[in-house]
């Protein structure tokens, strides 16, 4: 499985990948906040990539059940076991 390309990028699978990418925030997300001065970051169900979100989609991600959903696939045994270095 080829986990790194010859350039240098991290792919899914690198020990590093999971950590680089919950540390680094999403392409445009300055501009955003810019437009968007009550703004917040939230991990989607699925994949965990940020996304910079409005107090109003912030309200229907927590309510509307997918930070519930979020929270369970950490909590998942088989994702956690998988990403223990």
């Amino acid at each position: 499985m080829l986990i790194e390309t010859p350039a240098g990028i991290i792919l899914p699978g690198h020990p590093f990948f999971d950590e680089y990418l919950y540390c680094t925030l999403p392409p445009g997300w300055r501009n955003f906040a810019y437009h968007n001065p009550d703004f917040a970051f939230v991990a989607r169900p699925g994949d965990g990539l940020l996304q910079a979100v409005t107090e109003i989609e912030l309200e229907d991600y927590l309510e509307g059940g997918e930070y519930d959903e979020r929270m369970s696939e950490l909590e998942d045994e088989d994702y956690i076991s998988d990403n223990s270095y």
